[in-house]
């Protein structure tokens, strides 16, 4: 999760959302934007819990980004890490028109390992950190999905040549889909004890992805990088696990035309792209 300054517009009605699900509100506290003129979200207390308020707006209400982070409390198993959920409230306003949806989630216990999607410094987890996450990503791996969530398609997997020409002509076809976060970088998991956060996209994805996606953002340090394939290299050194590296580099190269944060990790992901295409065959 990345932070920016929230939406003008955004701030009354999360103030809005707040007195409607009756929270408390420190009046010092910072709000933020976390998706940048989409999304603002705050600390709040609830029946005396520390608590967070996050307001997402969009054009209308429904679809999977709307529905992905409750349908976790209803289909994911609890060992996966996550924050609970505590309320939600919705509503559309006509002119112009707009939904809006606030969730009200436990605060986190731990602390977001990096401000930025990929690593700046070292990772300050222990061990049984490594094992608590790779164990609620095994379950989350495991849940069936039923409901036509994806977190990408075969088409989108078929046109990533546009992005790495080495792959032009090469055979592209997923050979094993499974459940994924969709987005587990850096920014949306936590220190002692882990947990997962922003799940509005997941949904099925080449197996491995989610391993894929912590390893690319973690190429700024090597040691971390390192640490990432050891623990899942059983998932990583398989032909889904590398077309899953494949994937998410042609995504890192593909953002890096629009913003800073993947302009400067474009670098690391085309000198590990040497080493996935001679391996990729």
């Amino acid at each position: 999760m990345t932070s920016s300054p929230p939406s003008p517009d955004l701030v009354p009605r999360w103030h809005h959302a707040a007195s409607v699900l009756g929270v408390a509100v420190d009046p010092e506290a910072e709000l933020r934007g976390e998706v940048v003129g989409r999304t603002v979200g705050g600390p709040v207390s609830f029946k005396g819990v520390p608590a967070w308020l996050r307001l997402n707006s969009a054009p209308r209400p429904g679809g999977k980004r709307w529905e992905g982070p409750g349908l976790t409390d209803v289909l994911l198993d609890e060992v996966i890490p996550r924050p609970a959920p505590l309320g939600e409230h919705s509503w559309t306003e006509e002119s112009p028109e707009q939904a809006f949806q606030a969730q009200l989630w436990e605060r986190l216990k731990g602390q977001a390992l990096s401000e930025s999607p990929y690593l700046t410094a070292p990772v300050p987890v222990s061990d049984r950190w490594w094992r608590e996450l790779r164990n609620g990503m095994d379950r989350l791996r495991e849940t069936p999905t039923s409901l036509g969530r994806q977190v990408m398609t075969q088409e989108f997997i078929d046109r990533i040549p546009r992005f790495i020409p080495e792959l032009a002509g090469r055979d592209l076809t997923v050979p094993k889909w499974e459940t994924a976060h969709g987005d587990l970088h850096w920014a949306n998991l936590t220190s002692d004890p882990p947990e997962i956060i922003d799940w509005e996209g997941w949904g099925l994805a080449p197996a491995g992805y989610d391993a894929a996606v912590l390893h690319a953002y973690a190429l700024p340090r090597p040691e971390a990088a390192e640490k990432v394939h050891t623990a899942f290299a059983d998932l990583l050194n398989t032909p889904s696990g590398r077309l899953a590296e494949l994937v998410i580099a042609a995504e890192i190269i593909q953002a890096a035309e629009r913003d800073t944060v993947h302009k400067r990790l474009e670098p690391d992901v085309r000198q590990h792209l040497t080493n996935l295409l001679d391996r990729h065959h």
